[in-house]
C-alpha cells in the first residue's frame, strides 16, 4: 500500500536558503510569493529556473483534473514530503473532496473515475516508482484505451516532470509549507479557496509548441515530445544543465550513463557514450566508470557525487536523505546543489527514454 504523508520520515534541509533580489523579484512577479524550494536552489541557473516553471506545466492532450491527481500520486509514490503536502493541499483548494483524495491516496476504485482515468493513475504509479519500470507496452495499452500517442507522451512528461521536483526537494529535504496545508481548514481559507483557486490556475505557465529538434542532445526523446510544450521544456533543461560549468561535462555525461544502466535503457547509455566519446574516452574507459563508479578523468569530489548518484534512483526518503547529509558534509554546496538538479534530470529523462525513446 503506498504511504501516506504521516508516514514519511522528513529530515531538516540539507542546503540553506540564499537571497538573490533580482531572482526573487522575478518570481514573485509570476507568483505573488517566493517559495522556500526556490531561495534554496537560487545559486543555480539552470536549475532555479526550471523548478519555477516545470510545477506549472499546464498539458494539453489532457484534462486538467488529470493533471491534478499526477502531482499528487507522483509526491505519494516518491514519499516528498514536501510535494506531497503541496499537492494534496492543492487539490482540496481546487474543490476535490477530501473522501476522493483519501481514495486516491489508498489506490482505492473510485466510482468518479472511468477506466481510462483509472489508467492513467496506475501509469502514474508505475513510472513514479519505476520497480520494474514501464515499458512501451504500457504505453501502447494506453494509447488502446483510447488516448492519443501525443497524449501518453505528455503523460509521461508531466509524471517524470513532478518525479524531478520530488527528488530535488527530497534531496535538499524542504520544509512542508505548513501554513498552506492548513489554508482549506481554516475559516478565512474556505472563504477565500474560490479566489485562491483561481489566482493559482492563472499561475499555469505555457510553452511555445513550435520547436526544431535539430542538434538537440537526446534528440530521439526530444522528438517525440514533438508539437507539444514539453519539447522545448525538456530542451532547455538539458540545455542548461550541460552548459553550466559547476560540474565537469564528464561526471554529468557519466551521471546520465549509470541512471541508464541501471534503469536499462539502452537508448540513453547509447547517447551518453556517444557524448563520452567528444570528452575523450573510449569505450572501455567509459565501461570501466560506469562498473566501478570512478574514473582519472573526474576528481575526488565528482568520485563522491556518482557514488551517490546510483543510490538515486530508487530509494527510500530517509536513507538517502541520511546519505546525502553525509555527502554534504565532505563537498562544497554549490557542487552538491548541481548533483541534486542533474541526478534528478537524469532520472527523469532516462524514464522518459524507456517510454518514448527508439
Amino acid at each position: 500500500m503506498p504511504v501516506l504523508m504521516h508516514e514519511i520520515e522528513w529530515g531538516s534541509p540539507v542546503l540553506p536558503v540564499v537571497r538573490i533580489p533580482e531572482w526573487e523579484s522575478q518570481v514573485k512577479a509570476e507568483l505573488g510569493t517566493v517559495p522556500d524550494i526556490l531561495q534554496r536552489t537560487s545559486p543555480s541557473l539552470w536549475l532555479r529556473n526550471l523548478l519555477l516553471k516545470w510545477p506549472r506545466y499546464q498539458a494539453q492532450e489532457f484534462p486538467q483534473k488529470l493533471t491534478d491527481i499526477c502531482s499528487l500520486v507522483t509526491a505519494q509514490e516518491n514519499a516528498c514530503r514536501y510535494c506531497y503536502g503541496v499537492a494534496r493541499s492543492q487539490m482540496r483548494i481546487y474543490g476535490y473532496s477530501e473522501k476522493m483524495i483519501g481514495k486516491i491516496e489508498r489506490d482505492m476504485q473510485l466510482a468518479e473515475l472511468d477506466e481510462k482515468e483509472r489508467a492513467f493513475i496506475q501509469f502514474c504509479r508505475d513510472l513514479s516508482r519505476s520497480n520494474p519500470r514501464p515499458t512501451q507496452v504500457d504505453r501502447d495499452q494506453l494509447i488502446d484505451l483510447g488516448y492519443s500517442s501525443r497524449a501518453v507522451a505528455e503523460m509521461a512528461f508531466l509524471i517524470v516532470n513532478h518525479c524531478l521536483i520530488n527528488r530535488v526537494s527530497t534531496f535538499i529535504a524542504i520544509p512542508p509549507m505548513k501554513n498552506f496545508e492548513l489554508l482549506p481548514d481554516r475559516l478565512l481559507g474556505r472563504i477565500l479557496l474560490p479566489l485562491v483557486a483561481r489566482r493559482m490556475r492563472s499561475w499555469n505557465w505555457k510553452e511555445s509548441n513550435t520547436f526544431n529538434v535539430g542538434d538537440s542532445r537526446f534528440a530521439s526523446i526530444i522528438g517525440s515530445l514533438q508539437g507539444l510544450p514539453a519539447a522545448k521544456a525538456c530542451n532547455d533543461a538539458l540545455e542548461g544543465a550541460f552548459a553550466s560549468n559547476v560540474l565537469s561535462p564528464q561526471l554529468k555525461v557519466l551521471m546520465f550513463a549509470v541512471v541508464a544502466r541501471s534503469l536499462e535503457c539502452p537508448f540513453c547509455e547509447m547517447e551518453s557514450r556517444l557524448m563520452s566519446a567528444d570528452l575523450g574516452f573510449v569505450d572501455e574507459e567509459f565501461d570501466q566508470a560506469i562498473r566501478s563508479l570512478s574514473s582519472p578523468k573526474i576528481n575526488a569530489d565528482e568520485t563522491k557525487i556518482l557514488e551517490w548518484t546510483r543510490e538515486t534512483i530508487r530509494y527510500d526518503s530517509a536513507a538517502i536523505q541520511k546519505r546525502t547529509r553525509e555527502l554534504a558534509v565532505q563537498i562544497d554546496h554549490s557542487l552538491l546543489l548541481e548533483a541534486f538538479g542533474m541526478a534528478a534530470l537524469a532520472n527523469s529523462i532516462v524514464r522518459l527514454a524507456v517510454l518514448l525513446g527508439e
